[in-house]
């Protein structure tokens, strides 16, 4: 049962410090700048972190910000089902962040 809780542990907190300063300082500029935000900016990559690792966190980042542009290449990326596995993740990830922060 250790060892369990210690991959469990070790797999939600593989997220380098940068990567959550980085959401949470966007998280407050698109809300509002107080330590009320800071929490729960906070708590929703900590919510995030829980439900994918980083890799899966990052591959889906850098997949958003292809389905941001409006060029075909970016649209036949859209349809590639390892995009849609990835963003399907991140988007659930998000829900229960904002359900369990927000």
């Amino acid at each position: 049962l250790l060892i369990f809780f210690c991959i469990e542990h070790a797999k939600s907190n593989d997220f380098p410090t940068l990567a959550r300063s980085e959401f949470v300082f966007a998280c407050m500029s698109s809300n509002a700048s107080n330590r009320d935000f800071m929490a729960k900016c906070s708590c929703a990559i900590d919510e995030i972190a829980k439900r994918m690792n980083y890799e899966e966190y990052a591959q889906a980042e850098a997949i958003a910000r292809l389905w941001e542009g409006a060029s075909p290449r970016e649209e036949a990326f859209k349809s590639v089902g390892l995009s849609k596995d990835r963003m399907q993740k991140l988007f659930r990830a998000q829900a229960a962040s904002e359900l369990e922060c927000f």
